[in-house]
């Protein structure tokens, strides 16, 4: 049965047929329209953010502060004085020129003064022949009066200044004496045979005569430029 049905004079059809037909529509439609208001109500549901729920944050737990050191005193050093420096002796050179010299053995002008007149191309040398042999076996001194009394510590020899060697002493031996009759041996040692100026040094002695020894010597002689003595003031 078609609505075209009661139009063409079907009026006892028409009424049955036709609410049959419109009810069952109807409940069509109200179906589809109830389903697809569900399909989009529940497509809505789902695309809804989920709730937040808050929660009750525990704020974390603050570091525990390292408990203050208490600062200890310092303690201020005790200033302590400065140790007084002990003054130490200014050493100097016995001036020649107050020395006078003897010597066991000379020869010629070559005596024992020259060796203390600041002169170092003159000397004092022993005794020797014409056939320059040493008359006077070695050992052979030269000693000097100081013309005081010092603290003596050390005596220099130049040995002669000329191409020569003879003479230059290689052994030594040192005495002091305060009269210039005692004498006391305060050094001894060797030295280079060569023309350098050579250190003898000692510990302190109060004295005012000095003697040096020859012990060993070139070619037998004993000779010497200058000789200084150094002294503590």
């Amino acid at each position: 049965m078609i609505l075209s049905d009661c139009w063409l004079g079907r009026r006892d059809l028409c009424g049955k047929d036709l609410n049959t037909d419109y009810f069952e529509k109807m409940s069509r439609r109200s179906l589809l329209t109830v389903f697809t208001g569900a399909t989009i109500f529940f497509l809505l549901v789902a695309r809804l953010p989920a709730p937040i729920t808050e929660e009750s944050l525990t704020p974390a737990p603050k570091p525990s502060a390292k408990p203050k050191q208490k600062a200890l005193p310092q303690s201020t050093p005790k200033s302590e004085a400065a140790p007084s420096p002990k003054l130490a002796g200014v050493t100097f050179t016995i001036p020649q020129s107050q020395m006078t010299a003897s010597a066991t053995s000379q020869h010629g002008s070559h005596n024992a003064a020259e060796a203390i007149d600041g002169n170092r191309g003159t000397m004092w040398h022993t005794d020797f022949t014409f056939f320059a042999q040493p008359t006077a076996p070695l050992p052979q001194s030269i000693t000097l009066n100081l013309g005081g009394t010092y603290n003596i510590n050390a005596l220099h020899y130049l040995p002669r200044q000329d191409w020569y060697g003879h003479g230059t002493i290689l052994s030594y031996r040192i005495y002091a004496s305060r009269d210039g009759s005692n004498f006391t041996q305060i050094a001894t040692g060797t030295w280079a045979n060569d023309h350098t100026e050579k250190t003898a040094a000692f510990a302190s002695t109060k004295a005012s005569y000095i003697r040096l020894e020859a012990v060993v010597a070139h070619l037998g002689f004993a000779s010497a430029a200058e000789i200084n003595v150094t002294a503590i003031r």
